[in-house]
């Protein structure tokens, strides 16, 4: 907690160097910004322009969005509680700090709560902008490098247990890299949260503006398959968490049958994997690598189940992988080119 305050008081007395002019005002809401919500920013310049063209769709009663907005809330609530005696007793100063501590821990949060709605919101207009799917190109690349397709293959050698497995490690693309934005948050690293940040705000950009371009279904949706050429085995689970899954994905927006070229869930694997590696202490300090070797099983688990579960062709996991690696690229010269405002960052 004292490493967030100490950031936030040594940043603001940079800002507040800054020059009264305009371009002065403009570099300190620009240093404010950073380019986490700069992103955002521009994501909503895009869903303005689409609902204006196109009629307004928007989500936010999302797992992710939800997932996100309560951790900032605990976050919030937690500060409190911890300077609550010395606000009630009106000590010098404990306002000041509570009242810079949530901002800091909203200014932080805000770009992964924004995105995630607005990631939502736009992936309805998937299929919009260009009507023709890629699916069956999707499928022969994935024949032509395997002679096989693979979420056939793999299917057939399906168990109801590792069924369920694979359920659960699909569903953690989410929750894992929140865990350690968490720690990070919490121990103070924010340089260091921002840049994780930075990285999965530019690859769910990056993967939107993939799938306007590229609109493509899940292999479960592949209308051969539906019509019996293309034939899988029927998949079952044990404790019915498969179940309850596609339960949940069969009753979602059409856009889920057009949103499927990159595959997001391993960009963002990809990207948990690395700063899993790279931060892996703010976890488990006492056992540093724990943490990612956990993280390194699931991550593979999570690669093999977006194919197992007929949720991606492989060459969408090679895409989102490369997304993934590209968004790791960008994201810390993003945050040290931005404006030359570093130094003045919040």
């Amino acid at each position: 907690m004292p490493a967030d305050h100490d950031a936030v008081s040594a940043d603001a007395r940079v800002v507040e160097a800054e020059p009264a002019s305009v371009p002065g005002r403009f570099r300190r809401v620009m240093a404010w910004l950073g380019p986490d919500f700069g992103m955002v920013a521009a994501f909503t310049v895009a869903l303005a322009i689409l609902v204006v063209a196109y009629g307004g769709s928007y989500k936010w009663q999302e797992g992710p969005i939800l997932i996100s907005a309560a951790i900032a809330v605990i976050l919030v609530a937690a500060r409190f509680f911890w300077r609550a005696p010395s606000i009630v007793m009106n000590r010098p100063g404990a306002r000041a700090e509570f009242h810079r501590a949530t901002v800091t821990i909203l200014r932080d949060w805000g770009p992964v709560i924004m995105i995630m709605w607005l990631f939502q919101s736009l992936e309805t207009y998937t299929g919009v902008i260009r009507k023709t799917s890629i699916d069956t190109y999707l499928y022969r690349a994935d024949l032509w490098l395997f002679g096989v397709e693979p979420t056939v293959w793999l299917s057939k050698h399906s168990t109801p247990l590792l069924t369920d497995y694979m359920s659960f490690a699909y569903g953690s693309y989410f929750i894992v890299p929140m865990i350690l934005a968490t720690m990070l948050s919490l121990r103070g690293r924010r340089e260091d949260f921002r840049e994780m940040m930075t990285a999965l705000v530019l690859q769910m950009g990056i993967g939107f503006f993939l799938f306007l371009l590229f609109p493509a279904g899940p292999p479960r949706y592949y209308a051969p398959l539906l019509d019996g050429v293309f034939d899988p085995p029927v998949l079952h689970s044990y404790f019915g968490l498969f179940e309850l899954q596609q339960g949940a994905f069969d009753n979602a927006a059409p856009a889920r049958t057009r949103a499927s070229f990159p595959s997001l869930h391993c960009s963002m694997a990809l990207l948990t994997l690395i700063y899993s590696y790279r931060f892996s202490e703010a976890v488990w300090p006492r056992r540093p690598r724990l943490w990612f070797w956990i993280v390194l099983v699931l991550m593979i688990s999570l690669w093999i189940s977006v194919v197992y579960l007929r949720h991606h062709w492989v060459v969408d996991m090679f895409a989102g992988l490369a997304v993934g690696a590209l968004a790791n690229w960008l994201a810390p010269i993003l945050r040290r080119r931005w404006p030359k405002l570093r130094t003045a960052a919040l």
